[in-house]
């Protein structure tokens, strides 16, 4: 099967191929159980035809309600650089405040949105920081609202009410029906299609939220997601905002042994994956640029090597830079520089993989002695070490698209 090609404008072909596709939404009449989903379903089923005709080899969606993602502000770096940050009692501030799902306080405990703690910390933001000032509130809500798909078409605080409405009293169990129904459908045919269906995380992976449940945010809803045949789209940053998931190493090992024991290669495990670091103090967060975390990106990239990984990456959001474009968390600059650094470590723990002391040693005991046989056999390991490393790291891919001044490094 021919892989789509991208060219630039003068009809060049660049050499870059359309390998994922992210994302193919999984819509809410889908995980809400809708009797729409019957039609969604048929046309996601052509959809994955459609792309496997091109090649795309990956395909991502995720089983988030309502909102793809949720952030609550934009932070400057100590370098000046812009990025996105959470804070936990400006959500609930929005959520308690200015969405109003209860007509109390009291509701939002009972429902298990928030503690008490977390409810008097909500107060305390909305009478400091918002309650007379509706700049700030609509600069929140703008912030809250930009997660949602097809946002940029304009929500307002009546449509996010009321699609949240729709998941009212939804337990895990019956979302879990309802994400089982769809994959049991739709799985078989991205098999036939050769396209690998993935989920991305719940971000953040809190549960439950704006009092709907989240069914991917850590390594039990992940297994549930491998039992039905959907590979892990593991995005490391946002299910590290769970502190459930700080030791995200162990949650990587876990995944992927539960997979082998299901008879899964690693690609088929993780089919992509998103390389970003957070900066926490609980359950507040703000991403934080690549560079600056190379020692725990380092960490993760040496687990996925380990484990004979060789897929998909991209290094997901950034922050934006004084001379980048964009926007912070899309800044094209700031995620080339992830991209680069990320390449740089995947290389370097492939080399330590196929350079460990284990071929050194052999190559002692084959020489019996003579020195000059053991440097010849060291030098012939290396050699084929060398070679092996190339071939590793050329199926390492990041996904590029096409923009209307050419080819970018928008790694979106």
């Amino acid at each position: 099967m021919k892989l789509y090609q991208w060219y630039q404008i003068n009809g060049k072909r660049t050499g870059l191929v359309w390998d994922t596709a992210e994302s193919l939404v999984f819509t809410e009449d889908i995980k809400n159980g809708s009797p729409n989903r019957v039609k969604h379903i048929k046309n996601y089923k052509t959809s994955l035809q459609n792309l496997g005709r091109f090649g795309v080899n990956n395909v991502v969606g995720n089983f988030m309600l309502v909102a793809d993602w949720t952030r609550t502000d934009i932070a400057t770096l100590p370098d000046g650089s812009k990025t996105l940050k959470y804070i936990h009692a400006a959500f609930a501030a929005f959520d308690i405040f200015l969405l109003k799902r209860h007509d109390s306080e009291q509701g939002y405990i009972d429902d298990g949105s928030f503690t008490e703690e977390e409810v008097e910390e909500a107060r305390k933001y909305w009478k400091t920081y918002l309650e007379n000032d509706p700049v700030r509130q609509e600069e929140l809500i703008r912030m809250i609202t930009a997660g949602l798909p097809g946002a940029q078409e304009g929500f307002t605080l009546d449509d996010f009410r009321a699609a949240v409405s729709k998941y009212e009293g939804m337990s895990i169990e019956e979302l879990q029906e309802h994400i089982a129904y769809f994959l049991d459908a739709v799985v078989p045919v991205a098999n036939a299609a050769g396209v690998r269906l993935c989920c991305h995380a719940d971000d953040p992976a809190f549960s439950p939220f704006l009092g709907t449940p989240r069914a991917v945010g850590g390594s039990e809803g992940y297994k549930f997601l491998l039992d039905h045949g959907c590979g892990v789209n593991m995005c490391i940053g946002s299910l590290m905002a769970n502190e459930k998931n700080r030791d995200i190493t162990a949650v990587i090992r876990e995944i992927a042994e539960y997979g082998r024991l299901k008879g899964m290669s690693m690609e088929e495990i993780f089919p992509h994956i998103h390389l970003r670091p957070i900066e926490t103090d609980g359950k507040n967060f703000r991403e934080g640029h690549h560079a600056a975390h190379r020692e725990e990106l380092a960490k993760v990239v040496h687990t996925l090597v380990d484990l004979g990984w060789q897929g998909v990456f991209r290094p997901d959001h950034a922050p934006q830079s004084d001379h980048g474009f964009g926007r912070p968390g899309y800044d094209v600059i700031g995620r080339g520089y992830g991209a680069n650094l990320l390449l740089g470590l995947f290389e370097m723990a492939e080399i330590i993989k196929a350079t460990k002391a284990k071929s050194v040693e052999a190559a002692i005991r084959a020489s019996h002695g003579d020195m000059h046989l053991r440097d010849e056999a060291i030098k012939a390991a290396s050699e084929a070490e060398a070679e092996l490393i190339g071939n590793k790291i050329a199926f390492i891919k990041v996904p590029f698209v096409f923009c209307e001044s050419g080819v970018c490094a928008s790694l979106e």
